[in-house]
Parts: structure tokens; sequence; C-alpha cells
């Protein structure tokens, strides 16, 4: 057999994995064992992953549509196509929605083909809001636009607290290294609004009301600064901010906190005091779309901080992302304000550097994302992603011109104009960033299919016709490019990425000792507000992900034991669930699998009831991966579900 070593690219852990490869054809997936993150191990959908590389619902031929029905074309055809359509269109009129899975190298150019050649700004991620917010954080108080602790670092965390995120499921690797941890002596506690697997492995669990993390954290804060537990000599060496920050602690009282998160006071007391005195400490939180919001990031930055738990061995502020290059998509300046390595459209110097590099003038006018633009948005350029079919189908349907580009079929090829096959990460090189900032590269391990291109081609054909001269000869090249503009990046080479690559900044972690500045408290204020119910609309409707998905997650349909998963939810619940708890079902005289309506005040859906003791009386949990409960119910609620792992809709749920 001929085993082929590469990255596994489903979720942000970053896996490595060895490929059995017959024949030209991927026959099967076994773990690496001397990878420095995985060790060994693959999760259900890494195991799995020859069943995406083999699926019939590859894209063998461009695609034009032609009096309503998509046709095969040649590359030339398309290429055209779509640069004359964009052409015909204003710069501020053009979107373009990058993949969170595509290569650093491919987003690199899709990022150069937007600003540089078709002038637009408008450019972004679909999947990132709470990823964007954790680096913004994290960036402007230590700058490191990442994760500040390392994966390798967790066995030697004496204290680890995991926030707002189900992580053995959403990425087991990370959750079972925690979980390890816990049995060799590590403390970890859990503080989430359901009883999540992690939370039952933990040594203990807060079970906390929606939109209160942000009061939980902060009065932690306060009991160190209290019971005088910061680490002063830390603070004073190594910190700035630190009494703009205590002053907003002052306004927080113990009454405020016991009404508005419903947890035990003593036990929040219990866990500042651990978390303090532990030698080591590091905290896990989603990132990506069920990340939290800015001010609950900042505060958990801000704890830490004043705890001294970053920038030491053991110690880390830690945003998991659940998709496998989110990390290295902002990397490359997928936003409407960055260039890459988070240099800003608005700092001069590093436009200057990109303007002679790329030989043109760029606009340096932010943009916006394309699900911003609402009805200016006249031509959309999509990539090897499905997310904004489900939020804003209407706004697609009514654009002139659609394109997508992308391995594998999917539901914006019922929109589109002009489609763009690009081979699968397995027939190209690429390297991907993951969580903890870990770059590495997956060498091209079968021939695409026949005349099929690399997504990097393709984006140099289409720069090509539009006028623009690129001369890159492999992936290789445009690194080569990146590590050259990009500081981050600078010691980034194919040449030298082995087993386990290597971190942006040079460094396995933030480390204080070395930084170049001191480390700043984040701005917060004392808003202290949470979601309310009322009487009209008693429960608080929590949504995040089920199983193996997350939104509609198109890849993960396409590969047998997810996908058998996902039908038998949907054998149980055909159209979809709401987890409400036992006490909630004896109100509304209901059991498991009884048909239920849920009434907001933007609208109703229809759904079963799933009855847990996961979630509180008061609260209630939707998975929003069922197709049909999206466009009858979410579409409706598009703008709260963008504010991630805090969002709550109040509603009402009735017998049906």
């Amino acid at each position: 057999m001929n085993y082929k070593s590469g990255i596994c690219t489903f979720c942000g852990t970053g896996c490595g994995h060895l490929l059995d490869v017959r024949d030209d054809k991927v026959c099967g997936v076994f773990p690496m064992q001397n990878h420095p993150v995985s060790k060994g191990r693959l999760c259900v959908r890494g195991w799995n992953v020859h069943e995406l590389l083999n699926t019939p619902e590859k894209i063998t031929t461009p695609l034009i549509r032609k009096d309503g029905k998509l046709v095969e074309a040649s590359y030339d055809e398309a290429v055209s196509y779509l640069v004359e359509k964009l052409k015909k269109v204003s710069p501020d009129e053009i979107g373009f929605l990058a993949s969170p899975r595509s290569s650093n190298e491919d987003n690199y150019l899709l990022m150069r083909l937007a600003r540089s050649v078709f002038n637009t700004n408008n450019i972004s991620l679909d999947c990132d809001p709470g990823h964007r917010i954790s680096l913004d954080v994290l960036h402007k108080g230590t700058g490191m636009a990442g994760m500040l602790g390392s994966l390798e670092e967790i066995s030697r965390a004496d204290f680890m607290l995991v926030v707002g995120i189900d992580i053995t499921k959403q990425n087991p690797i990370i959750g079972s290294e925690i979980h390890m941890a816990a049995r060799k002596g590590s403390r970890v506690f859990t503080i989430d609004t359901r009883v999540t697997q992690i939370a039952r492995l933990s040594n203990g669990f807060l079970q906390i009301q929606p939109g209160a993390y942000k009061i939980a954290i902060a009065y932690m804060a306060k009991v160190l600064l209290d019971e005088n537990l910061a680490d002063v000599d830390f603070i004073k060496k190594h910190t700035e901010g630190y009494d703009s920050f205590t002053k907003v602690l002052s306004s927080l009282k113990e009454s405020e906190v016991v009404e508005k998160t419903g947890v035990d006071i003593e036990v929040l007391k219990t866990l500042a005091r651990d978390l303090a005195l532990s030698r080591s400490a590091m905290v896990f939180y989603s990132s990506g779309i069920s990340g939290f919001d800015r001010e609950t990031v900042s505060y958990i930055y801000n704890l830490y901080l004043m705890a001294g738990k970053i920038g030491k061995e053991g110690c880390g502020v830690n945003p998991i992302t659940g998709i496998n290059n989110l990390q290295g998509s902002k990397d490359m300046g997928i936003a409407p304000d960055l260039l890459t390595g988070f240099q800003k459209l608005s700092d001069s110097a590093a436009v200057d550097k990109f303007n002679k590099e790329w030989g043109v003038k760029l606009n340096t006018q932010a943009g916006k994302s394309p699900n911003e633009m609402g009805s200016k948005l006249r031509a959309f350029v999509a990539v090897d992603h499905d997310e904004t079919i489900i939020r804003n189908v209407d706004d697609i349907k009514k654009t002139d011109f659609v394109a997508y580009i992308g391995s594998y079929q999917n539901g914006f090829m019922d929109y589109a104009h002009v489609v763009l096959p690009v081979a699968t990460y397995a027939e190209t090189d690429g390297t991907f960033t993951n969580t903890e900032r870990r770059v590495q590269l997956a060498k091209k391990k079968v021939e695409p299919p026949k005349n099929i291109l690399a997504c990097w081609q393709v984006f140099s054909k289409i720069a090509e016709k539009a006028g623009a001269t690129w001369s890159y000869g492999s992936p290789a090249d445009v690194m080569k490019e990146i590590a050259k503009l990009t500081p981050s990046y600078s010691a980034v080479s194919h040449d030298k990425l082995g087993i386990g690559g290597v971190k942006t900044y040079g460094l396995d972690r933030y480390d204080a000792e070395k930084a170049a500045n001191k480390a700043a408290f984040a701005p917060v204020d004392a808003n202290f507000a949470v979601p309310l119910a009322s009487e009209e609309y008693p429960v608080l409707l929590l949504i995040g992900e089920s199983q193996h998905y997350w939104h509609q997650n198109n890849l993960m349909k396409k590969t047998h034991i997810p996908l058998r998963e996902y039908n038998a939810t949907l054998l149980l619940y055909p159209q979809g669930y709401v987890a409400i708890s036992p006490q909630k079902a004896k109100e509304l005289n209901v059991r498991d699998r009884f048909p239920v309506k849920i009434v907001s005040p933007y609208g109703s859906m229809e759904t079963l009831a799933q009855v847990t003791d996961k979630v509180k009386p008061n609260t209630a949990y939707v998975a929003y991966f069922v197709d049909e409960m999206v466009t009858k119910f979410f579409m409706e609620h598009k703008d709260v579900l963008k504010r991630g792992e805090d969002t709550t809709i109040p509603v009402r749920i009735v017998k049906v």
C-alpha cells in the first residue's frame, strides 16, 4: 500500500493522517502516529475523509447557465463569461465569499483577485463573526492574532476552564486531550447553558443562564480583586491598563450575579481561587459562528491576564475554531478591512508594501461582507462554501450574476450563472493553519479528474482574462509571496514544512518574556444586561449544532457514517427537534417526539419535542441543521443567529 501523509480538513484541530492511495484513488485513511497534535488519533469525521474525496458529487466540468439550465463549457468560456460579467459591475457592487476550508494559498489569491484585479474590498467569510472578534481582542491586547496557548501544553495545565463549547464533539481530539489531562490530575471545570459531554467529563459544572457568561467571568475577576488574588508582580511587569479594568468591576453586585447567572455564587468564588492559585491554567471557548460577543471575549482575556495565566508554560486563552482553515483564512486577509497577517487596510505602510509587490494602487476604503450588502450586491462570487445559502437565499436569487467555484456540488449551483470546478485538497498542494496557529502542508496525493484545474490555477486564469499578469508556477510560489508580505508568516515555506509544520509568529505560544510590548487589558463596559423572557414568550431558545453537524455542513453529508448519524436523527425527528426539559414537557403535556409549535415575535415553526435533562426548564435548544427548519423559521432570525453563543430567541412553545 502507498500511504501518503496529510492533514485532516474537517475541523480546526489539524490532525495528521495517512491516506491509502491505490491506482490514483484514495481508498482509506489512517491516523498518523507521530503527529504532534493528534498523536495517532482521528475522530469519526477524520476516519471518513476518504469517502468525501470519492463522492460522486464532485463537479467535473465548468458550467454556464443557458436558457435556465447549466450546460457544460470549457474553462476558457466559463472564465471569460465570469470576467465579462464582473467587469460590467462597479467594484462596490461585487461581493466575494471565501471558504474557510480553502488553503492559505488559494485564499490569498482570492483576496488578491478581489482587491487588485476587481478593485473591491467586499470580501469575507460567512462563518466567522466569533473568531474575528477573538482575533481583534487578542491582537489588540498582545499583538498576536490567534490562540495564545498551545495544544501540546494542555497536559501541563493545572487548571482548565471550558466555556460555552461542547469541545468533545466540536473538536474531539482537543477534547480528549483535556479529558486525559483531567484523569492525570488537572482540574477541569465547564460553564455552559446545556449539559454537554465535556460537562459530564469535567471535575465540576455550572449550568448558566443564556447570555450570562460575561457576568460570571466578570465576577470571577472581581473575586481576584477583592481577595487580593491577582498576580500583581505579573501585572506590573507585563501588562498595562489594569486600573481601568478594575474600575469597571466595582459596579458588579453579588445579588445581581446570582439573579442573572442562576449559578451558585460560592462555586464561582471557588473557581476564581482555583484559577489564581494554580501554577498554570488555560481557558477554551468556541470561536467561529458560535463564538462569544466582544465583551465576553474581553472579560475572558482580562480574567486570565489578571491571574497571570497568559504568556507562560501551560497557560493561554484559546479560541477553538470549528472549521479547518478559519484561522488561516483570516491570516490571509479574508475580511473587508484586512490584508494578510492582520495588517490593516488603513495602515499606509502595509498598503504601500502590497502596492509595490502587486504593481497596483489598492482601494483602501474598507468594504463589506456580501451578506451586509443586501440589495446593493449585483455580482457575487462564492468559493466552496454553502452557509450563506441558508441565511441570504432571497438576496442571492435577486443578484444579477452569481458564480460558484468549488469541488463539490451544493446549493449555490441552483442559483449560479457560471460554475468553475477545482481540484480537492488531496489533488493539489496547499497549507492550512489550525486553531493554534500551526501551519501545515498537505501535499498532492492523487491526480484530479481529467482536465480539472487547481483553485490557484483558476484564480490565475481569471486574473489573466481580466488583464492582470500573475507569474505563479505552484502553490509554493504563492507561499513565498505570502511570507514576504506577512511578518507572522515570514518563517513559512513549503520546503521547511515537515510533519507538524510551524506556528505563525515563530512562537509555540504567546510568551510574555519575549513580547515586544506589554499586554494590554481589553476595554470593557459595565453593561451586564442579559436576555429576558416575558409572560408572552417565557422560554429562551438557544441555537447550535447537533451530532457531527454545524449549519448545513455540505461536506459532512457526503461521508457515510456521519451521514448515517444525520439520517438516524431524522428518522426519530423528521422535522428536526426542540430540546426541552422534562419539567417543560410535563407543563405542555407532551412526550418525546410529540409535535410542538415554537412561536417567536418574528415567526413560528412546527417541530418535534426532544425531552432531555440537558436544558433548563426556562430554556430550549434547537439544532439548525435541517433545511426545512431553516427556511421556515430561522430565516426570520438570521440577524439574531450572527450573535453567536449568546444567541437567544424569546419564544413560547405549545402542544400541537
